[in-house]
């Protein structure tokens, strides 16, 4: 199966990607459980997932999984109202952090922390990225020796080039940067072998330095989901999607063997 075969765009109004998007990250999840014991999922920065993070804790009804044709979890209620949150055996990992404390403004750990994590979802689930520390290169170290240490856990797995995660969520800069990956870090977006890395963006907002995964990581992923927000962008991730457009870093992501999921507003 080609990688056009495992591409899906789903465009709508904010309220309807959000309960969409949401309804498949769980039902992805209940999916992994039943394949393999747990969920791993990674969790994008920025300002557009907070909402559909809030939404995440909220948990989804029995009838939105079928509506959008989406499978129920196993031994669950088949009362159409049943809510069903993210299964205890979910683990969170960042896919990108600034380097700024954790309880700055600008941190995607606060931000995660104020918006998914209200529901009651333990932290210790939430594998932080260390970005305060002043040595960036050690803290790209130890965030790697940590999904390492989680990797090498599962039953029957061999030592692997590359993590798979469950699912990664990413998010899209007008610009067509995701993660922390920017089209003035050459070096990042050709790196083959490291999982994490540091990168300087000037770019950015804010700008300054940041630490991201890497596009290996991504593109090894059983799913990856680009959930996006605004007329400009999605207007960028429909081009992307069609491939009209190949010079951004976004356009970079195509899952070896996993799926590739879209969506976004359409205005």
């Amino acid at each position: 199966m080609n990688i056009a075969d495992r591409k899906f765009f789903y465009d709508g109004n904010q309220t309807e990607i959000i309960s969409h998007a949401v309804a498949l990250i769980i039902s992805e999840a209940y999916r992994a459980i039943a394949d393999h014991g747990r969920f791993s999922f990674v969790l994008a920065g920025g300002n557009s997932p907070r909402l559909l993070y809030e939404k995440l804790a909220q948990g989804v009804t029995t009838r939105l999984l079928e509506h959008y044709l989406l499978s129920v979890p196993d031994n669950s209620s088949r009362n159409d109202q049943t809510i069903h949150h993210l299964p205890p055996d979910t683990w969170f990992f960042q896919g990108d952090e600034r380097c700024v404390p954790f309880d700055h403004p600008d941190s995607n750990y606060r931000m995660i922390k104020e918006t998914l994590l209200q529901s009651g979802i333990s932290e210790t689930h939430l594998f932080r990225m260390p970005a305060e520390e002043a040595d960036t290169e050690w803290a790209v170290k130890k965030y790697e020796d940590t999904i390492r240490t989680f990797f090498s856990t599962e039953k029957n797995v061999q030592p692997v080039d590359f993590p798979v995660f469950d699912l990664i969520l990413l998010g899209l800069g007008e610009d067509g940067h995701t993660a922390s990956l920017f089209t003035g870090n050459a070096e990042a977006l050709q790196e083959k072998k490291r999982w994490v890395v540091s990168v300087n963006a000037p770019q950015a907002k804010p700008p300054g330095m940041r630490l991201t995964i890497t596009l290996p990581v991504i593109n090894h992923a059983r799913n990856v989901l680009f959930f996006s927000i605004g007329r400009k962008k999605g207007e960028l991730a429909k081009k992307i999607f069609l491939e009209k457009e190949k010079d951004v870093p976004a356009s970079l992501v195509e899952p070896d063997k996993g799926r590739l999921f879209w969506f976004a507003t359409h205005s």
